[in-house]
């Protein structure tokens, strides 16, 4: 399926924010999508979540990856906590 007119028009980002617990805050994170807009990024999605290392499921994780169209940017905090080694 091709991306809407619009879509091509612009640099599309989608934000993905992640917390790992519920005491934690998504606030301090929201700052990246000032910083996109600010350099030229139109947000198509902003999807936010909190989930705890224990859990495995992402559900808006899963739900930005199905609403991913070519040439869409994906902008996300890197947080050590966050990413997991898979066993190996």
């Amino acid at each position: 399926m091709a991306p809407p007119m619009w879509e091509s028009e612009f640099n599309v980002a989608r934000v993905y924010l992640l917390v790992s617990t519920e005491g934690k805050d998504l606030k301090r994170q929201e700052t990246i999508i000032d910083d996109a807009l600010n350099t030229g990024y139109y947000i198509a999605g902003i999807y936010r979540e909190t989930a705890s290392g224990a859990r495995s499921g992402r559900p808006e994780l899963l739900r930005m990856i199905e609403d991913l169209q070519s040439g869409n940017v994906v902008i996300a905090e890197k947080n050590e906590q966050n990413i997991k080694a898979s066993p190996g």
